[in-house]
């Protein structure tokens, strides 16, 4: 015999189904009801999470050479924020070193920052400091913000030259007493000693100090003062030293000697000296005193490259946008970081292009200089940690943000997809896939919502380059895949095709980013999308022509989001 079932609970049993509850009753007349009630809902909270950030890091050292020198205590500031919903708890800052340990270099290895409340910004400083011994080397940091929770920042990459300790040396270089009128030198009349120290050493000397002391209680001081610190005296400089005093009448020796003591923050490179002058002797007026230093080898002084007339006067505005954030970056010096490579497969003045496009940013587009990132040789970590600040920076400010991306170095396609990509300065031709895929930096950036994302690319994707492509052997140009793009964004790049991004060496730039800086020189940064499109495209083409004898076409790619708007867009 077949199971019955009513149809009061087939219903009770469709309603369960759906999320509701039901419960057998007797009823009064012996049958049974069934009793259907509404299923509690359950919910989900979601946890609020950290979101941490480093910015605004800055190297700083005593002799503002940007390195750090043997003898040298510096320090890497930089502010964590958290820009997230909630807190971050114990949250600490490890340091150390992507290559090998350099001999004489010490800094702080951890420190403990705490909890980090949202919207809470702190401040943090690493301690450096080059020994004596420190080797000359490149030492590339590598500092990690920890949330005990995982919620950790990008590691900050930070590159600094060290140099290895070059002593100073003090001497008095050259003395000369006088008198007012000048003469014979008396008893109970001013003598003045003009003296010249002079850092005669191969580095700088720092926390000097001078003092005068007279051997004879018989002499008395009559300027201001015998002691005078001088701060940080550098290679072949100098300081000139007036010194005034007397020998009263009491004195009785044939010459009256001075001391001369010198320190520096080392206490060893100093040279203290005696000088003498006799009674009677005839002396110059003071007027008429000479001091002669000591020829000393000079530093080595490097001289500064720019000199195209789009690096001087650019246009400035005071206005500033707080809702227009930068990263710019310029890979030159591949070599350096990858001994297998040769100086031509460098990327002739791109460091140049990144440095002076950041300038035209921040006096004549008006972006903030504290919302505008300069990254020069770039390595993986470093643009990937620039990126995801810049892109999460937009996305907190709202539909109000604008992103400029601009690029300066290597590109480079898979050789089987042509997909392209960005190369660091640490990664070579034949480890494509640890360089930064083109589509990747686009997604991050449309991503972030901001109504205007202006991209210029002075690089191409071919494997050709300024010069020589990174991968010298590659005969075949490969044709990059063309990206599709999505938001509102528009790619301005320096090539079409299998063609090479070429230099303008006569103006020390790309040929790309001169005609873009040009263009912007030319109109303060008052011209549209579509004016700076057909001026660059038109120059480029034909001056590459005349000038490197191979075609360079620029090209635009836009995402269709603002195929209708874009070409009224203002840079500024």
């Amino acid at each position: 015999m077949k199971p019955f079932i009513s149809l009061a609970l087939l219903l009770a049993l469709t309603i369960l189904g759906q999320g509701a509850s039901a419960q057998v009753v007797q009823g009064s007349s012996g049958v049974k009801k069934i009793k259907v009630g509404k299923a509690p809902v359950v919910t989900r909270t979601v946890k609020s999470m950290p979101d941490l950030v480093i910015k605004e890091e800055v190297f700083a050292d005593l002799s503002n050479n940007n390195m750090i020198d043997g003898g040298e205590a510096c320090y890497i500031n930089f502010k964590v924020q958290n820009l997230g919903t909630g807190g971050a708890k114990n949250v600490t800052v490890n340091v150390g070193l992507k290559n090998n340990a350099i001999r004489g270099l010490s800094f702080t290895k951890k420190l403990d920052v705490g909890n980090i409340a949202p919207g809470e910004t702190r401040d943090v400083t690493i301690n450096v400091t080059g020994g004596t011994e420190l080797q000359h080397a490149l030492a590339e940091f590598k500092i990690e913000v920890m949330e005990e929770q995982g919620f950790d920042a990008y590691p900050l990459e930070m590159k600094i030259e060290t140099q290895p300790f070059q002593p100073p040396y003090l001497v008095v270089a050259d003395a000369v007493f006088s008198t007012e009128s000048g003469g014979r030198l008396k008893l109970n009349n001013p003598i003045q000693l003009k003296i010249l120290l002079q850092n005669i050493g191969k580095g700088d000397a720092k926390d000097v100090n001078l003092s005068f002391v007279f051997p004879n209680p018989d002499c008395v001081v009559l300027g201001e003062t015998d002691k005078f610190s001088l701060g940080i005296l550098k290679p072949g400089e100098t300081k000139e030293l007036d010194f005034i005093f007397t020998a009263t009448r009491r004195y009785k020796e044939p010459t009256i000697p001075v001391d001369v003591k010198i320190t520096e923050a080392s206490g060893k490179y100093a040279h203290d000296s005696t000088v003498r002058v006799q009674l009677d002797q005839d002396l110059v007026a003071q007027n008429n005193v000479v001091i002669n230093a000591i020829a000393t080898p000079s530093a080595a002084v490097t001289k500064a490259s720019l000199s195209s007339e789009v690096d001087k006067n650019i246009p400035e505005d005071p206005r500033k946008n707080t809702s227009r954030f930068a990263l710019i970056i310029g890979n030159e010096e591949y070599s350096k970081y990858q001994p297998g490579l040769n100086t031509e497969m460098n990327v002739a003045y791109a460091r140049n292009d990144a440095s002076v496009f950041r300038d035209y940013a921040i006096k004549t587009l008006g972006f903030p200089e504290s919302n505008v990132y300069l990254l020069q040789d770039a390595t993986t970590g470093e643009m990937n940690q620039k990126l995801d600040l810049i892109s999460k920076l937009a996305a907190k400010t709202g539909s109000d943000a604008e992103l400029l991306f601009y690029y300066a170095g290597h590109g480079l396609p898979d050789e089987n997809t042509h997909i392209p990509y960005l190369i660091p300065v640490d990664v070579s031709g034949t480890n494509i896939f640890q360089a930064i895929r083109l589509s990747d930096i686009y997604k991050k950036l449309s991503e972030t919502g901001a109504r205007k994302i202006s991209v210029f690319l002075d690089a191409c994707f071919t494997g050709g380059g300024r010069g020589s492509g990174l991968l010298a052997a590659r005969s075949v140009k490969v044709k990059p895949t063309e990206e599709t793009l999505d938001g509102n964004i528009v790619v301005f790049a320096a090539t079409s095709g299998e063609q090479s991004a070429l230099p303008y060496a006569k103006e020390k730039h790309g040929m790309f980013t001169y005609y873009l800086l040009k263009k912007i020189q030319e109109t303060s940064g008052n011209t549209s999308y579509k004016d700076l499109t057909d001026y660059v495209i038109k120059n480029v083409s034909l001056e590459s022509l005349k000038v490197n004898q191979k075609e360079q076409d620029p090209a635009v790619n836009i995402s269709n989001d603002v195929s209708g708007t874009w070409q009224s867009w203002k840079l500024k």
